[in-house]
């Protein structure tokens, strides 16, 4: 790439050291080179789609959901043809674990405590007593596949029926919340991701007897990162609306806006995502696209991000990005 300025600039931060070597990308902007700090830019993308993931998984335990019809598994066995540190074949995670046990699936037994929650449906002749509106799980050393998760989840649901005996006409309106209490995932090399607490508002609305197309939740809460000798790579408090749209049972894709702050520093960002795409097998976005814009900081200024359409694609301003391996 022509540089036509002497001078360089690096995106440089004792972050960078405590995770290791850092693979960089030069940037020709008015005579000065840039070059990126993936390793920080990457707390970044997370932010824009983990807490939503994680949001989504609690949505599972909502309602008395048909599985196959719009839901995916993060966590699947399909191995998708990309190089190493994009893929999570067979890993559970906190995503795909609190799915499985939404499906009845057994996960790491002994070592959670899964009380389930229930109300009356929202109109008669659903043909049924009693429907699932939530959930408390509390992870205790969960080893799963990939990694070991702490923590725990509560789940809260109400309904409501545009009438009160039950037709193919019925609209179904579904709030949710949940909450996430030191919810961690910690890889066997020691990296680490971890959610002190967040807290999710949804709403759905459907006919009954279909499966919704959409739903919206708002999240707001902390999510930080660690590298594998245990030193704090991110701190960030964020505060996001997600609008899902369901495509069948392999994908979703996630729109919408999240504000961030660095909890140790100055720096904040606005994260606009459009129609990020999240499909079982790949740890991390298969389509869509984010724009990060940050004030302050040691980084600031926007750069688009674009994903896909293999796994572990990813362009940082129309130029090749090679990211650090997922957690």
């Amino acid at each position: 790439m022509k540089r036509t300025g002497t001078k360089t600039f690096i995106i440089a931060t004792a972050l960078t050291f405590a995770a290791g070597a850092v693979v960089g990308c030069d940037d020709d902007v008015d005579g000065v080179v840039t070059t990126a700090d993936y390793t920080y830019e990457d707390a970044y993308l997370y932010d824009s789609y983990y807490p939503a993931d994680v949001a989504y998984a609690g949505y599972y335990w909502a309602d008395a959901w048909d599985y196959s019809t719009f839901y995916y598994y993060l966590g699947s066995t399909a191995v998708a043809a990309a190089g190493a540190g994009t893929t999570n074949p067979g890993r559970l995670g906190i995503v795909g674990a609190i799915e499985a046990l939404a499906r009845g699936e057994q996960v790491c037994p002994g070592q959670v405590t899964v009380t389930e929650k229930f109300a009356d449906p929202a109109c008669s002749g659903s043909n049924t007593d009693q429907l699932r509106n939530g959930v408390n799980i509390a992870f205790n050393n969960c080893q799963v596949s990939g990694g070991t998760i702490n923590g725990s989840l509560d789940v809260m649901s109400n309904r409501s029926a545009s009438e009160q005996t039950c037709s193919a006409t019925t609209i179904i309106t579904l709030g949710h919340t949940s909450t996430m209490t030191n919810l961690s995932f910690t890889l066997a090399n020691g990296a680490k991701l971890v959610i002190p607490s967040q807290n999710n508002t949804g709403e759905t609305t459907y006919t009954f007897g279909q499966a919704p197309t959409t739903t919206k939740i708002t999240t707001n809460g902390e999510l930080q990162i660690f590298n594998s000798a245990g030193s704090m790579l991110s701190d960030h408090t964020f505060m996001g609306d997600n609008t899902f749209t369901f495509s069948g049972n392999q994908s979703y894709s996630i729109s919408g806006t999240t504000n961030v702050q660095e909890k140790n520093g100055n720096g904040t960002a606005t994260i606009t995502r459009s129609n990020l795409t999240r499909s079982g097998g790949c740890c991390r976005p298969t389509g869509g696209s984010i724009t990060v814009n940050r004030t302050g900081g040691i980084s600031p200024g926007q750069h688009d991000w674009s994903f896909g359409p293999s796994c572990g694609t990813v362009t940082r301003d129309g130029t090749t990005a090679t990211m650090p391996e997922c957690l």
